[in-house]
């Protein structure tokens, strides 16, 4: 579980973002920042070298039709990620991302091979491959990222066409999203803590660091409360005869996904790891979504008209969808997905519509692990805010 989760959701500046080939760019790719437009022939042949060493997100179809997200990480010749298919109902988290691992040689040439997890033997197999070339092209005054080759489904060799170009969020000309990463081995207090944050950069300085203090603060109670309890069983070591703190082992791995941007809002879903000597680690997550035009977060409820009955459209959709999944129970499901604030805390803006993770434990036991669902924006027309950020999609 942890290295699905954590392989996308500590991307970086990983995305979950509406898919475009080499036709026209939509609307509503337009509308958020998405515009991946078709490169002339001309600007392809100016390709640039591509860097020995990347991380990046791409987006695109397969056969043209079906949409999907590509995060990707090259080291020298060893090139691997994930990818998922982008689509609205709901989805196990566990089983949603697809892992990719394979190589890549000086021109480009990119060969991956995807596996995902076999329930029945217990093993990762194989399930398909992509095949094609990995270029960089100039576009105005930086350059962006394409895929492009064949995809091979590997229980009948069937072969489709598959184009991705680089996600690159559009914030307007003065900011540019990045991330941080910061590492903590703390060998005194037996603790690790590492964290990958977003980060706002560029001319605009307030609204830059305003958002970057208020992720701070965002994250800090997680992390105070990391360090208080690893303080505490410290102390209680040095309490119990034959109890060392050296042998006791805690961590704790912040990371997030950036689901939607654009010149007036962040989406991104934080994702908190952490092992503190259990029987097993611990994944949770929250959601923080921000407002860059008030300099502040957005509340859910803003989204809808005043006096809606917006949880409970949210609520049915999400219980009908997950019914569909065959986790956990009815009753654990009408519990941890009923028409109650509380039970949403964990929800994003993306493209698709309007994304709720279930942690685990909330819909679905430990081992079936956390839940997602994607509630497309036709099912939430009549409730959205004619005035606030949903309105535009």
């Amino acid at each position: 579980m942890k290295k699905v989760i954590l392989s996308v959701l500590i991307a970086g500046i990983s995305a979950s973002l509406t898919g475009c080939t080499q036709s026209p760019s939509s609307d509503q790719d337009v509308r958020n920042g998405l515009s991946p437009a078709s490169v002339p022939a001309a600007q392809q042949s100016a390709a640039e070298p591509i860097p020995n060493s990347l991380r990046a997100t791409l987006t695109g179809k397969i056969d043209r039709k079906y949409e999907i997200q590509m995060d990707l990480e090259r080291d020298g010749d060893k090139i691997k990620g994930t990818y998922f298919y982008q689509r609205t109902g709901a989805m196990s988290v566990a089983s949603k991302y697809i892992m990719l691992e394979g190589n890549i040689d000086s021109l480009g040439n990119v060969l991956l091979t995807e596996t995902d997890f076999n329930a029945e033997s217990g093993k990762a197999q194989k399930t398909g491959e992509f095949k094609g070339k990995l270029t960089s092209v100039p576009e105005n005054d930086s350059s962006r990222l394409h895929f492009t080759g064949s995809w091979m489904r590997a229980r009948d060799k069937k072969t489709m066409p598959f184009s991705l170009v680089e996600y690159v969020p559009n914030l307007g000309a003065s900011l540019t999203l990045t991330e941080e990463k910061k590492s903590d081995q703390n060998k005194v207090k037996h603790y690790d803590l590492e964290t990958a944050l977003p980060r706002l950069k560029g001319s605009d300085t307030v609204r830059a660091e305003k958002f970057n203090q208020t992720v701070d603060r965002f994250v800090s109670t997680q992390i105070s409360e990391f360090k208080e309890f690893v303080e505490e069983e410290a102390k209680s070591a040095a309490t119990q005869p034959g109890r060392r703190a050296s042998d006791m082992s805690n961590s704790l791995e912040i990371g997030h996904s950036i689901t939607s941007s654009s010149d007036k809002h962040i989406s991104a879903l934080f994702t908190y790891f952490s092992y503190t000597g259990g029987a097993h680690p611990n994944t949770n997550t929250a959601s923080l979504n921000y407002d860059l035009e008030k300099g502040a977060p957005i509340t859910l409820d803003s989204l809808f008209k005043p006096g809606s009955n917006y949880l409970k459209v949210i609520s049915d959709y999400c219980i009908a969808e997950l019914s569909k999944l065959k986790v956990g129970d009815a009753d654990w499901i009408r519990r941890g997905a009923g028409p109650d604030a509380g039970n949403f805390k964990s929800w994003n803006i993306t493209p698709q519509g309007l994304m709720i993770t279930f942690d685990a434990y909330q819909v679905a036991s430990y081992a079936e692990g956390p839940q997602e669902v994607v509630i497309p924006y036709s099912v939430l027309k009549n409730v959205i805010n004619p005035g606030g950020l949903l309105n535009r999609y």
